[in-house]
């Protein structure tokens, strides 16, 4: 079996390969692994170095060191390839991917990662690419899709330019008119924000759908209507914590601003002429019209060994032994 390790250099807050580097190899020599570290140069090099290595045929398991994004990209190249697993070394600055399945901290460690173990999740095919948590549109998105301005100013980074954001997001046009079709269902209106989930985590820790499954072969479609700016902070703390749902439905206070679908195809269409901002596991961009479905099983994860047969609110069973 053989190791490779993806590593974005421009990754989180500083040069990860400084570090991350030195560890892998201090990591692969003590188990005696055969490995090999590529370092990404440029948008999409990550998927394709993923594709490069996993056509080969062998047995290979590869290592997104860096963001979701990063993550993103190498799922996206190993996808289709049954010989092929994706492990997660999260080193960007939002890490959502692995709150799925406790945070970072087990992930970070290189050794009991390398001999983990796969599980087979659902992707969600966006016709842009795929994701593997989350698509959103509206607000939150608008949120993410700011934050890299507000970071090159001077002093302003991390906590204080997502702020800054919110507030120039909160303070421009708010919603948007949209039409949502969801599995043969149609939903005419003006929306706040929207967000189609695979797993329960994204945006720094956002809860849309707390009862999303990865490997359930649906996809959880919450969406918000247009509110007022004085009720925003209100309802996005309480969204935020996933205390909008409770078993699986919206809780009653809720229902006239909030729905929940389970499904398999949403997509959407902007009635009023300007673009809404989308994201796709934190890479965003402005779309008149979006299609998106569930791929069950399309992605085979690794999980550090020391999560063994361990109960995750994001899969169906406990995990356990290899695959």
């Amino acid at each position: 079996m053989r190791h490779v390790f993806v590593v974005n250099p421009i990754s989180g807050k500083a040069d990860a390969s400084g570090t991350l580097v030195p560890r892998i190899i201090e990591a692969a020599k003590a188990l005696g692994a055969e490995y090999s570290i590529h370092l990404t140069e440029y948008p999409r090099h990550a998927d394709r170095l993923a594709r490069k290595e996993a056509e080969k045929g062998d047995e290979v398991r590869l290592y997104a060191c860096g963001g979701d994004g990063t993550l993103n990209e190498v799922l996206l190249g190993a996808m289709g390839f049954a010989n092929a697993a994706v492990g997660c070394v999260p080193c960007g600055s939002g890490n959502d991917f692995v709150r799925n399945f406790g945070g970072s901290e087990p992930f970070l460690d290189l050794a009991d990662l390398m001999q983990g173990f796969a599980v087979p999740i659902d992707l969600i095919d966006t016709g842009h690419g795929i994701a593997a948590a989350i698509c959103a549109a509206g607000l939150d998105a608008q949120v993410a899709y700011g934050i890299p301005r507000f970071r090159r100013i001077p002093l302003c980074g991390g906590s204080m330019a997502y702020n800054l954001s919110i507030v120039s997001s909160i303070c421009g046009k708010l919603g948007h008119k949209l039409r949502i079709r969801a599995d043969g269902e149609v939903f005419t209106g003006e929306f706040l924000m929207l967000a189609i989930c695979n797993g329960t985590s994204y945006g720094g820790g956002f809860k849309a759908a707390p009862q999303a499954r990865m490997d359930d072969g649906l996809l959880d479609l919450v969406m918000v209507r247009k509110i007022g700016r004085v009720q925003i902070a209100k309802v996005i703390g309480v969204y935020k914590n996933g205390g909008h749902m409770q078993n699986g439905r919206v809780l009653p206070q809720f229902e006239s601003l909030i729905q929940h679908r389970q499904v398999r195809h949403v997509s959407l269409e902007t009635l009023d002429g300007r673009p809404i901002i989308v994201t796709e596991d934190g890479e965003c961009a402005p779309r008149n019209a979006l299609d998106v479905r569930v791929v069950p099983g399309a992605g085979r994860i690794l999980l550090p060994r020391s999560l063994e047969n361990t109960a995750f609110p994001t899969l169906s069973h406990k995990v356990g032994s290899a695959l």
